[in-house]
């Protein structure tokens, strides 16, 4: 007990530094560190490319994560050390399952002897502990408690090691091809993965938005105030349209951060590695955002009525087929773009049953500058079955009436 008195000390003494460097920062942005406007113009008249040349971490990568476009990147395949950022998969296994409503926020979990063994960071959780799981969530969102993360695999799956193959299986079905989990929170140093695979994690996660609240939290109190935790991720305290994700450090990977925001209409997910410390990282961050909200922008097709009407159909029960769009993707263009997009269009004029519904008779293609930017097909909304000879008795005395 008294090693964990120590720790709870050196925690507060932690949490207290936070708070006073926070509060400089406040107090040097308001008394000296406005830009003056000359210099807030010269920032303005710099392209996304040059701002780009200025990124100093190793590697990066920025992606809308409806669309799952990449928007910049630079060795964004390359493997590190996942470190904390284990505890995103963490959360999102556990996110699956509230969702399918096998496990709600209010449910508590227990905490075993080797929740209990786990280094720093931590909670403190004792052999036997009930803690909610609404309280696991802001220790691993906010605090990355190895503690917390064991406890909510042990819980899920049992143990650590069948937790750690639905990791992996879920990792896979993400198309995280460069990914590999050791456990659940990050201290093996054998997990890797690279910044690509961690923008599809965080798209996905991003889909939960009851975590929103948790993944912007700065300061939290759990345990009936017994342990305060301080988010890593300074930027929940100030950036715009912030929705989350993790920063950590490591002497692998120097600072590293995932963040996701919602700007210009956009989702972007901004994940860099190799950063020198906090300060670099999350001055990187916002200039991968601010490039992505110059450069590009979402925009959806409209597909012009003419390429929806019916087909004649020889042969068949019904003599036309109705078409519909299979989808109108949402598609990024580069901003400012979209009245210089080129429309291609191919339709069937005539077509012969049977029909299939589904099946493609048109597509719709926009073009920027010769390369495709998205393409809609055009299918038929039913089946149509070949004419048989009662059918085509129907139709006859069908004309014979209207006749």
């Amino acid at each position: 007990m008294r090693r964990k008195n120590i720790r709870k000390l050196v925690c507060c003494v932690v949490t207290a530094a936070a708070l006073i460097l926070g509060s400089a920062e406040t107090v040097f942005a308001s008394s000296g560190g406005e830009q003056t406007a000359a210099a807030q113009q010269a920032s303005k008249n710099i392209t996304p490319d040059e701002e780009l040349q200025t990124i100093s971490a190793q590697a990066y990568i920025l992606t809308e994560m409806q669309t799952g476009k990449v928007l910049y990147e630079k060795d964004a395949d390359k493997s590190i050390f996942s470190s904390h950022f284990n505890k995103l998969m963490t959360l999102l296994l556990l996110s699956e399952k509230i969702k399918n409503g096998s496990i709600s926020v209010g449910d508590s979990f227990t905490a075993t002897e080797r929740a209990n063994a786990c280094n720093d960071p931590q909670i403190w959780l004792d052999k036997g502990e009930k803690i909610t799981v609404d309280e696991l969530i802001k220790s691993i969102t906010v605090g990355n408690a190895n503690d917390a993360a064991v406890t909510i695999a042990e819980n899920i799956s049992g143990n650590e090691d069948s937790f750690v193959e639905s990791m992996n299986k879920r990792s896979r079905a993400l198309g995280m091809d460069h990914t590999v989990f050791k456990d659940p929170t990050g201290v093996n140093k054998a997990n890797t993965t690279t910044p690509r695979d961690l923008s599809k994690l965080c798209a996905k996660l991003s889909r939960y938005e009851f975590l929103t609240p948790y993944l912007k939290t700065w300061l939290v109190k759990v345990r009936n105030a017994k342990a305060e935790l301080v988010n890593s991720n300074r930027l929940v305290r100030n950036l715009p349209g912030i929705t989350g994700m993790k920063a950590c450090s490591s002497a692998e990977n120097g600072s590293c951060g995932c963040v996701t925001v919602q700007s210009a209409g956009m989702k972007l997910c901004a994940v860099v590695v190799g950063c020198a410390d906090s300060d670099k990282r999350d001055q990187d961050i916002k200039k991968l955002f601010k490039c992505g909200a110059r450069s590009f922008q979402l925009y959806r097709p409209e597909i012009p009525g003419e390429m929806l009407e019916n087909i004649p159909v020889t042969g068949g029960e019904k003599l036309e087929c109705e078409l519909e769009a299979e989808n109108t993707p949402l598609v990024v263009i580069k901003r400012g773009t979209a009245s210089q997009l080129e429309v291609r269009m191919s339709r069937e004029q005539l077509i012969k049953a049977p029909v299939e519904k589904g099946q493609k008779y048109a597509e719709y293609t926009l073009c920027y500058e010769k390369d495709p930017v998205c393409t809609v097909d055009i299918v038929s909304k039913e089946s149509i079955e070949v004419m048989n000879w009662w059918c085509g008795v129907k139709k006859l005395l069908y004309n014979l009436i209207k006749l």
